[in-house]
């Protein structure tokens, strides 16, 4: 008579760790597709601030033949605006800490009440001191110089006289800035940080021109 052996049911040890191994290679490569999406997003958001704040200046000056911070003007001619450092020069001077806030009572400090107040952008902060943040920090327009740059940008510049300035950018979203909008390397061209930007560092100042 023979014998009838019952079919094992379910899985082997060995084959419950392949599907755990292999489980854990498609999380961790799911949460790096993840993790770049959302990079990716936080940098689009960046340079969709300094796309908006170049158009918004360029459509002050045209409307009213200054800069914004700059405009020298008659006491609320803008909404709400009742006085204004401007001094119709070219240039949005002033500077910031190393906080990134705006000098007090600087065109700086004034440049994103004047775009706010003429309605071309749709929101600011209630600190007078850093109107404009990204997710990462502040984000200014001021003049291109010493102060508010670095050397080695006025060097590779000398035609930008203002720049927007972002604070505290990850050096991840500052390549996708670079890429975006000049030449893909952090150190040269139009787009550039105060200092090297290694992968997973941050970027104290990073400079776009106005």
């Amino acid at each position: 008579m023979k014998t009838k052996h019952l079919k094992q049911n379910g899985f082997t040890l060995t084959e419950m760790a392949i599907v755990i191994v292999l489980g854990g290679i498609l999380l961790a490569a799911g949460l790096m597709v993840g993790r770049g999406q959302i990079g990716m997003a936080q940098g689009q958001d960046v340079i969709q601030i300094a796309a908006d704040l170049q158009a918004a200046s360029l459509s002050f000056k045209n409307r009213y033949g200054y800069l914004p911070g700059d405009w020298i003007y008659v006491a609320n001619q803008l909404p709400n605006v009742a006085a204004s450092p401007g001094d119709g020069l070219g240039t949005i001077t002033g500077t910031m800490t190393a906080a990134g806030l705006a000098q007090a009572g600087s065109e700086v400090q004034e440049a994103a009440l004047h775009l706010y107040a003429a309605g071309l952008i749709g929101k600011i902060g209630t600190n007078a001191q850093m109107r404009i943040q990204s997710q990462y920090g502040p984000v200014h327009m001021a003049i291109a110089n010493a102060a508010n740059t670095s050397a080695a940008y006025i060097a590779a510049n000398p035609g930008v006289r203002n720049v927007i300035v972002f604070f505290n950018l990850p050096c991840e979203v500052v390549q996708d800035l670079d890429r975006t909008l000049d030449d893909s390397v952090v150190n040269t061209g139009r787009v550039m940080t105060i200092a090297a930007c290694p992968g997973g560092g941050t970027a104290a100042r990073t400079f776009v021109p106005l």
